[in-house]
């Protein structure tokens, strides 16, 4: 509720909205909302979703989880001790952007950064939080971020076995890589 209330005024979010912002931790594991159609739950999803929403909310009950603050810290840790100060970042699977948020900040002042959500609530939030950041609000597979030209690919792709992509710029990747995640994690080393 609270996003598209700023997203209709284009408002700037108060630190308090921020931090409401940042309590969204996306669809996965919410299966029993979306399953049983009688319950109070449900019927509240149906009253604030499009039907547009409420299929990519079905659709992301088993691959929208967020990663945890511990290994976010790790992933950082890594990119420091490789010698990363800053440059231009890719974050193709941003969710509400909790990597980003737990970026050191000697990074954050020396990068640009774009990011990467495929479903419109959560990409929404995320621009909400990171004004500064561009945000592609759609699948990776859409994107068009040009090979070679990202400093640093930093992500949590989503793990889905089975599910498979179509990118119709870096086709040959989705033809030999058929499962989200490894689509994703090739498409990611290119365009570093």
């Amino acid at each position: 509720k609270l996003m598209r209330e700023l997203m209709q005024k284009e408002a700037i979010p108060t630190r308090e909205q921020m931090a409401v912002l940042r309590k969204y931790s996306g669809w996965g594991g919410m299966g029993t909302y979306f399953n049983n159609e009688d319950t109070q739950e449900n019927k509240t999803l149906r009253e604030l979703l499009t039907d547009e929403e409420y299929d990519a909310a079905v659709n992301s009950i088993n691959s929208g989880y967020y990663t945890p603050a511990k290994v976010i810290d790790a992933m950082w840790d890594v990119a420091e001790k490789l010698g990363f100060k800053g440059g231009k970042i890719l974050e193709a699977s941003a969710g509400i952007g909790n990597i980003l948020g737990l970026m050191p900040q000697s990074i954050s002042q020396q990068s640009n950064i774009e990011a990467v959500e495929k479903d419109l609530i959560t990409g929404n939030i995320l621009k909400l939080l990171y004004p500064d950041t561009k945000v592609h609000i759609q699948g990776f597979e859409e994107t068009t971020v040009r090979n070679g030209s990202v400093d640093l690919a930093i992500t949590n792709v989503p793990f889905e076995t089975g599910l498979n992509v179509y990118d119709n710029i870096d086709k040959d990747l989705s033809k030999k890589f058929r499962n989200i995640h490894d689509f994703c994690i090739a498409k990611n080393v290119r365009k570093l």
